[in-house]
């Protein structure tokens, strides 16, 4: 079995380091505060939650996660609140009795097509209340009136933008400040929006939390990893290759996973000395392998954002200087503008201070040797595929 795991969730030696940051978060939540813990995306912020909610639990803290990515309305909201808090439930009929003075939905249970009990909600009128969301935000405090606290952990906070018209923001706020049984963690990967929520005066959740920014890991330790689960499988990596790895995906934990896990599948079963060919190989491997993704993803931006992606490939200093507009034909401040943020939004490029950076290194290369012009003699056999798809950058 491949020794490299990239696709669920990081548990057991699978997970390395992070050792201050877990103790922080529990720390944070265990004392009766609130936390709110950003970075880009494929840092391990879930995965290290994973890891807090597992010693909360064990000192008795009732720990409810919800991934806010696919809300899209209140009833939406609502049914990913519910499905949550009934996770955590040990006798339906005492949850049932906790939802009874909700006048909009009421709980059923089901059989799904393998005959399992699943949960759900009937909608008595064609649409929820806003008086009923407050109510389903109040239930984390019922609970832990029952004799235990509670933690709700709230993962792509930014995604309740979506429900903007609602003022969700400032209903949660008001309603969570209130709570006093019942602690939050909010995460966000669009960092310059997760910043905006808490931090920006003008905003419902200003100073309503402690805030946790997450780095890539420390070199050392994962080189450590690397070479311990290459060992495992009897393949030998030097330190110097460990850090070609970790220098190619620019040390972003999900990427290092899965570059290795490339390189091991390489390997096996034949070949047990990793070098640095080999390494450049599997990095082409992977692009390659999600060409088709990148080319729907790049083919939907417009002109401009992808001149400003091509330019990003070779520096994301100052790109609203005139010298930077006029090298890479990004002329017009204001569209330059809106075309950032679309792909801040997007999540393909992320912003720290003021440079802008991919958020996915083989993204990156993909467009910087595949999807321009300029880079016509640097492509190999999908050029075709990009041809007739008539998305190539024009110079």
């Amino acid at each position: 079995m491949n020794p490299f795991n990239y696709i669920s969730i990081a548990e057991g030696d699978n997970f390395y380091d992070r050792v201050e940051e877990t103790k922080r978060v529990v720390d944070t939540l265990k004392g009766g505060n609130n936390l709110v813990l950003f970075s880009p995306r494929r840092y391990g912020k879930t995965s290290l939650v994973f890891r807090a909610m597992q010693q909360l639990e064990k000192q008795g803290i009732i720990c409810v996660y919800l991934d806010l990515t696919p809300i899209y309305s209140l009833e939406s909201f609502a049914e990913l609140y519910l499905q949550a808090l009934y996770q955590k439930q040990t006798v339906f009929e005492r949850f049932v009795k906790m939802l009874s003075d909700l006048k909009d939905i009421r709980p059923k249970m089901t059989f799904n097509e393998f005959g399992k009990l699943e949960f759900g909600i009937d909608y008595i009128e064609p649409t929820i209340s806003i008086s009923t969301v407050s109510e389903i935000i109040d239930l984390p405090e019922k609970m832990a009136k029952e004799g235990k606290r509670v933690v709700v952990v709230m993962d792509e906070f930014q995604e309740i933008r979506k429900l903007a018209k609602f003022n969700i923001e400032a209903l949660l706020r008001s309603k969570i400040q209130l709570q006093h049984h019942a602690n939050y963690l909010f995460l966000g990967s669009k960092t310059h929006i997760i910043q905006d929520m808490f931090l920006a005066q003008n905003r419902p959740f200003y100073n309503s939390a402690a805030t946790l920014q997450i780095s890539t890991l420390p070199e050392k330790d994962t080189i450590e990893f690397i070479i311990s689960k290459f060992k495992s499988s009897n393949i030998t990596i030097s330190e110097e290759l460990c850090r070609h790895i970790i220098a190619r995906v620019e040390n972003i934990p999900y990427y290092i996973q899965l570059l290795c896990a490339e390189i091991w599948q390489y390997m096996m079963p034949d070949l047990n000395e990793v070098n640095q060919d080999i390494i450049d190989e599997c990095f082409i491997r992977v692009v390659e392998s999600k060409s088709d993704y990148y080319f729907e993803r790049t083919d939907r931006l417009s002109q401009l954002q992808k001149r400003l992606l091509l330019a990003l490939t070779e520096s994301g200093e100052n790109i609203f200087s005139g010298k930077y507009m006029k090298k890479n034909r990004l002329l017009g401040a204001s569209s330059l503008q809106k075309a950032v943020a679309v792909l801040l939004d997007e999540g393909i490029v992320d912003k720290k201070e003021s440079t802008y950076s991919f958020c996915n290194p083989f993204y990156k290369y993909y467009i910087r040797y595949y999807a321009s012009e300029r880079n016509a003699s640097r492509r190999n056999a999908i050029n075709t595929k990009i041809e007739d798809g008539k998305f190539v950058i024009e110079n």
